[in-house]
Parts: C-alpha cells; sequence; structure tokens
C-alpha cells in the first residue's frame, strides 16, 4: 500500500507532462561534436516514418548580423517544401515552452533538386531569447515544430556562438 502511495503520484505527473505532439526516434549531434558552428537532430514523427533532419547553424544575415537558422529536411530523397521563395512567411516554433515568431522560407540545395525549409526568428526580441536560451540551458531543449517535439542539444552552442565571428563591422 506505502509502494501505491509513491507510485500513483509518479505516474499520474508523467502522463499529463508528456507532450500530445509526440516524436519518435531522434538521434541528436550537438554543437560540440560537430565544431562546425551548427548542431542537428535525425528524427522520426509518430505520424511519419520517414527520417527528417532538423539542424541549426549559426550563421550572418545579409545585412551581416550574426544569428541562429533552423533547417528542416527529410533525409531520404524528399522535399519538406516545394519551390525556392525569397519572400518569408510567417510561423511559430515553442522553444521551451515559450512561443517565438519565426520567417520561413524555400530554399533549394545547391548540389540537387531537393528543397528545404530555413527558419529564423522574426524579432529581434525572440532572436535574444532563443540565443540566450541556448547559451544557459544545460540539458537540451524541447523545440516544437511541424508538430513535433525535438529534444534539440545544447552543448557548445557558447563556444560555437563566440567563434562565429560576431556582427560584420
Amino acid at each position: 500500500m506505502n509502494i501505491a502511495k509513491i507510485f500513483i503520484p509518479l505516474f499520474v505527473s508523467i502522463f499529463f507532462s508528456l507532450s500530445s505532439h509526440a516524436t519518435g526516434f531522434q538521434m541528436p549531434f550537438s554543437w560540440a561534436e560537430r565544431e562546425n558552428g551548427s548542431a542537428a537532430v535525425i528524427y522520426t514523427s509518430d505520424y511519419d516514418n520517414d527520417p527528417k533532419y532538423f539542424e541549426s547553424e549559426i550563421g550572418h544575415s545579409r545585412s551581416g548580423q550574426q544569428g541562429i537558422y533552423f533547417r528542416n529536411y527529410y533525409v531520404e530523397d524528399m522535399n519538406t517544401c516545394s519551390y525556392e521563395s525569397s519572400l518569408p512567411k510567417n510561423t511559430t516554433m515553442i522553444f521551451s515552452g515559450q512561443a517565438v515568431k519565426m520567417l520561413s522560407w524555400c530554399k533549394k540545395f545547391s548540389d540537387t533538386d531537393r528543397y528545404y525549409l530555413e527558419l529564423t526568428p522574426a524579432t529581434e526580441r525572440g532572436d535574444h531569447y532563443v540565443i540566450n536560451l541556448f547559451k544557459v540551458a544545460i540539458l537540451p531543449i524541447d523545440i516544437m515544430y511541424d508538430n513535433d517535439t525535438i529534444s534539440f542539444p545544447v552543448t557548445g552552442f557558447t563556444k560555437a556562438w563566440n567563434s562565429a565571428g560576431g556582427n560584420a563591422i
């Protein structure tokens, strides 16, 4: 009877803390492992067995501002969007429970006829939030995007951020 008092609340709390946006298999590659200013997760959705690649990279905008960019594409020869676009669309991603406005556009891989989505925070406040979250987190960050929750690695982010060159002068 004493064991039931311990385990029943534990099981109930685990049940209610599980996200309704489930993601199946996940294989992370941290910023420290890749050493190229990027990190990634290969994952499958509970509703789609085709493996996807969710990547984040530190880069520079056309205006020279250092920022964080996200890419989403299928590992196999499939497109996540259908044509290259230069005008971004608005979407939302959720980082550790906080919704962040994002800009999203379709890009073509330079070496194939495949297309992928690229995203970046739409506002300066969102950009600062995401970058600071990656800097201070000690455990992987839960990112909700496209009905999936991806446990994204943070190890090595601060070193990668500080080594990326900063804003262009």
